[in-house]
């Protein structure tokens, strides 16, 4: 009894690649491994991407930044070594990936395995380590026709998690004809069910012995049908896993034009191509969410190339120009001269919000001719010129106007505050200022930041005990007497915004 339970232990064993159960050794989830660094420059393109009117790119690469981003994938064998078959949008832009295989019994990890090869035809591979035990799957030798019983294997999303999912169907259309995907020279429609995150698993035959093979790569769901899955054909699969070791990877290489080029930027870029190409760059289905941000390079160098006059729209220092200007700091210095009496020198250190807000500190020595008296007997000594320091927050709106390559910059800004005035009144020395400055501003842009220059008139409230050289608009009376200044001028602002 104990040799028949043996033999039919070790008969299981040998079946096992052939059974469902047995599937789990060859079919596992991807997770594509990201630098928080990486996500956040997705997500930045992303945000305008979305503005250019690319949703699906947009959407695709919000995906990057949420953590737990993952496909499917499948164990294949060339030249005695194992790899991960799964699709290109899977891997995205990683150049490492996370490889799961969830066992009943138990869950086997590799981390941190090399992406070793891509392809137009939406394919990837993913080297595994040498110890791998997993087990390879054949490619399908037989004609694929229409009604032939198939089985897709992999891990859709449940409870944000991936699930693993085994489901059967049919052959429904052995060759679609689909002009979007006119780099695979196969794509098999079928009936199994699949779901987001069945990317890049197989679609399997099962034989007369009982073990599977891989008729394609499950790669797309025509959600506006029933029960319409749409695999990369064998062909492909075949051609594909034959130039395995032979090429690298350079999706990231690629991509190396916008690493140092914000989204901001880029959409400045997007905005000057002619309407009939960025309506091209809308509606092409792509598949990776960063290739019509590439293109749209690829076009203005075009452009650049072959148009002299158009080329002046594309030089780099012009992509810093964007009409919302969000989210920009700045540092100014401004000076303002009242009538030649009073005059003022300022920094202002802020943020521009929203294209139209602006907000900050600003540090300020105010240079005014005040009365000095004789600390003793009270006696006034006549005018001097005193410096003060005074601590300002301020605030302001502004409407940003593209003119060529430049931004003329309509704003009001009002600022308050107040600081020391050193007089020789040991009973005064103590001022409060407001600010209300109407002005333009003219940016001018370089690679890396804007130079901004910067003309306003400026109507100063000034309140002290001090005497000043200047007309009284008001004294108020009391315990704290002050008197109250009025004065007006005009002045400039010069720094950078970034």
């Amino acid at each position: 009894m104990k040799r028949i339970f043996y033999f039919a232990a070790m008969l299981l064993c040998v079946l096992l690649p052939a059974s469902a159960q047995g599937l789990r050794h060859s079919v596992c989830v991807v997770e594509p491994e990201y630098s928080d660094a990486f996500k956040s420059f997705m997500g930045d393109y992303a945000l305008y991407t979305a503005r250019a009117g690319m949703r699906s790119a947009s959407r695709a690469l919000t995906a990057y930044k949420n953590e737990g981003t993952f496909g499917s994938g499948v164990v294949v064998e060339h030249d005695g070594k194992k790899y991960i078959l799964t699709n290109l949008h899977v891997i995205g832009y990683a150049r490492k990936a996370t490889i799961i295989f969830q066992l009943h019994e138990k869950t086997v990890r590799y981390e941190h395995c090399d992406v070793t090869n891509i392809a137009s035809t939406d394919l990837a591979a993913i080297a595994l380590p040498s110890e791998c035990e997993m087990i390879a799957l054949p490619v399908y030798a037989g004609e694929i026709e229409e009604d032939l019983s198939i089985v897709a294997a992999g891990f859709p999303e449940l409870a944000n998690k991936p699930s693993w999912q085994l489901t059967r169907g049919s052959i429904s259309n052995a060759r679609v004809d689909v002009d979007s995907h006119e780099h695979a020279s196969r794509i098999i429609q079928h009936t199994a069910s699949i779901d987001p995150g069945s990317s890049g698993g197989p679609l399997l035959f099962k034989n007369a012995e009982g073990k599977y093979e891989i008729l394609g790569i499950n790669t797309w769901k025509a959600f506006y049908r029933e029960g319409v899955g749409l695999a990369i054909g064998k062909e492909d699969v075949q051609a594909f896993i034959a130039t395995l070791g032979a090429s690298k990877n350079d999706v990231g290489k690629e991509m190396e034009p916008l690493r140092s080029l914000s989204g901001e930027d880029w959409l400045y870029v997007f905005r000057q191509l002619p309407d009939s190409v960025q309506k091209d760059l809308r509606e092409t289905d792509w598949h990776l969410p960063l290739d019509p941000a590439l293109r749209t390079l690829a076009v203005r160098d075009s452009i650049v190339a072959t148009n002299a006059k158009g080329a002046k729209r594309y030089k780099k220092s012009a992509t810093r120009v964007e009409t919302e200007l969000d989210h920009r700091n700045h540092v100014y210095a401004v000076y303002d001269n009242y009538l030649g009496i009073n005059q003022q020198v300022g920094v202002q250190i802020g943020h521009d919000c929203w294209g139209i807000l602006s907000t900050g500190l600003q540090i300020t020595a105010l240079m005014a001719d005040v009365m000095t008296e004789n600390d003793a007997t009270g006696a006034e000594l006549g005018y001097e010129l005193r410096a003060g320091a005074m601590f300002c927050a301020y605030m302001g709106v502004q409407v940003p106007i593209v003119i060529g390559d430049y931004l003329l910059v309509p704003r009001i800004i009002q600022s308050g505050g107040a600081g020391p005035m050193k007089t020789g009144n040991i009973n005064a020395g103590f001022d409060i200022i407001a600010d209300t400055r109407v002005g333009l501003d003219w940016r001018i842009p370089f690679s890396d930041c804007d130079l901004v220059l910067g003309l306003h008139y400026d109507m100063n409230w000034l309140w002290t005990k001090d005497k000043m050289n200047m007309p009284i608009y008001k004294t108020t009376s009391g315990f704290t007497s002050f008197n109250q200044y009025l004065q007006h001028g005009v002045g400039l602002t010069f720094g950078v915004a970034w």
